[in-house]
């Protein structure tokens, strides 16, 4: 069964980078359905994800660069 859906041009171009960066990645091209297929299954609960003190602790960091490169860009 084929069908047709109706997006805006800018969602188009995010899902044909999306689909691209997918192919890359598997080192494969990857028809439409796989892509949907591989965006949409349980794959996302094998990334590890932070827990929140190391979310935390990472945002304190980020946040610590980017005031030491403000330091450094306009010393």
């Amino acid at each position: 069964m084929k069908s047709t859906i109706s997006v805006s041009k800018e969602v188009k171009e995010m899902l044909e980078r999306k689909k691209k960066e997918m192919e890359i990645k598997l080192s494969r091209p990857l028809s439409w359905d796989e892509l949907f297929k591989l965006s949409f299954s349980d794959e996302e609960e094998k990334i590890p994800k932070l827990t929140e003190e190391e979310a935390e602790t990472l945002k304190r960091l980020v946040e610590e660069g980017r005031r030491n490169w403000r330091t450094r860009e306009f010393a």
